[in-house]
């Protein structure tokens, strides 16, 4: 008579088994952690957002071979749509960082409080899902920093003077760093560290709320040095669409894009934000400026692409 499988106890086997490609991995996130990340991109020369976190998840095993030649860190910016899940993809990041590599040290320095909060949500929420039996202790005052029993430590805090200096970290991701001040970002470039087998990495990760803010700076400045730039506006991380596209006030700047999208951003979110805002606003802060030049006209500050 055979045996009668245990999903549990194969679920608990696997929770510890490292993902070794980028599909496993986006498998890996969705049994436990209950996020299916969209892993297609409709817009041309965008990443998808399972691209950015098989990058930085991959870094201190094997390094991706378009990078291969610039090893000494795994720095890369990450420029994405409002709602396009940066915050919650950091905190996915930084969770598995923790499960998988013994005595990493993390810092998120989030842009504003409100930010920051957001972030630890998140990163407490798939904590609860699956780990806490890896937890030693959580602190929140006067910082929330959370320490694993295998040595790993994860710290979220708001920019400062103070959260820049001090101990040095493997991995630094800065949230929203739109919001930043310049001279605490420019403290920051020197908190990270690479040691016991971890390469150093600066995470620049934001929406572009201004044409020529620190953001646009910094996605010049990696591009010139030939880092990763990791891309994706709402078409990338849209719902599939089953509109008439002739009555769609979206059409002009999906073109029909949406009817090939697997992601979980609302299409009647998308038509509330076109309805409020400008169409410069929505080509900034919801195409990552794509269409800036033709369709949606001069209005949206065209020098910078």
């Amino acid at each position: 008579m055979s045996k009668k499988i245990n999903l549990d106890e194969i679920k608990e086997q696997l929770r510890f088994v490292r993902p070794k490609t980028k599909e496993a991995l986006k498998n890996y996130i969705s049994l436990f952690l209950n996020v299916d990340v969209p892993d297609f991109t409709l817009t041309k020369g965008h990443s998808s957002v399972m691209d950015y976190i098989w990058f930085a998840f991959a870094a201190d095993f094997e390094m991706p071979d378009y990078v291969k030649e610039t090893k000494q860190n795994a720095d890369c910016v990450v420029w994405a749509s409002r709602g396009g899940g940066k915050t919650e993809t950091a905190a996915i990041v930084s969770t598995l960082d923790c499960v998988f590599k013994p005595e990493i040290q993390i810092r998120i320095l989030s842009g504003s409080g409100y930010q920051a909060g957001r972030m630890y949500d998140y990163y407490q929420r798939f904590i609860h899902l699956a780990y806490e039996d890896m937890i030693r202790e959580t602190r929140e005052k006067p910082v929330r920093r959370t320490y694993f029993k295998n040595g790993a430590t994860v710290e979220i805090m708001v920019q400062s003077e103070t959260s820049v200096r001090g101990q040095h970290v493997h991995k630094l991701r800065c949230d929203e760093v739109e919001l930043f001040k310049k001279r605490i970002y420019t403290a920051a470039q020197y908190t990270t560290m690479s040691s016991k087998g971890y390469v150093a990495a600066r995470e620049i990760i934001s929406t572009m709320h201004k044409p020529y803010g620190l953001m646009k700076t910094l996605i010049d400045e990696a591009s010139q040095l030939n880092q990763p730039i990791f891309k994706w506006n709402v078409w990338d991380v849209i719902e599939n669409c089953s509109r008439n596209c002739e009555t769609c006030p979206l059409v002009e700047a999906c073109e029909g894009r949406a009817k090939k999208a697997q992601g979980y951003y609302k299409i009647d979110d998308a038509l509330t934000q076109l309805e409020r805002a400008k169409k410069s606003s929505f080509a900034m802060e919801m195409l990552c400026g794509e269409g800036t030049k033709k369709k949606w006209g001069t209005e949206c500050g065209s020098r910078l692409y």
